[in-house]
């Protein structure tokens, strides 16, 4: 979580709680907000910080207009930086080799949620990595 917040200090991206209805997070150039109602655990947070830095590092925004498709890109551009920074294939490998093989052993010892270890292990397998 440090490294995350050295990121983002060092970008000049400001972070700030702010209550939302609907969602977890949001992120517009230089600023992330993070809503604290909605974010239920540390693990959560850490892995919701690492995607919408992976927004700004990766120039992944889109606007309420922008197609389904490119929402659906940035998405993802963003989820691929949040799992090579966060998780690279190289600590997933280590980790099956010590036997960390269910989804809940790995969510357990990267201390990130399960669907982000699922989304560590599809980004990779694209990749070829695992």
């Amino acid at each position: 979580m440090n490294g995350l917040l050295k990121i983002a200090n060092d970008e000049g991206i400001k972070i700030d709680l702010f209550p939302m209805n609907e969602v977890k997070s949001v992120s517009v150039p230089k600023a992330i907000a993070l809503n604290p109602n909605k974010i239920k655990s540390n693990r959560e947070l850490k892995v919701i910080l690492g995607h919408e830095l992976g927004h700004h590092k990766r120039n992944a925004f889109y606007t309420v207009k922008s197609s389904l498709k490119t929402r659906g890109w940035q998405e993802e551009r963003a989820t691929r930086w949040a799992v090579d920074t966060l998780l690279p294939a190289d600590k997933i490998k280590d980790a099956f080799e010590k036997g960390h093989t269910e989804v809940w052993q790995l969510a357990e010892y990267f201390d990130v949620t399960e669907d982000f270890i699922r989304d560590a292990v599809r980004v990779h397998k694209l990749k070829g990595q695992l």
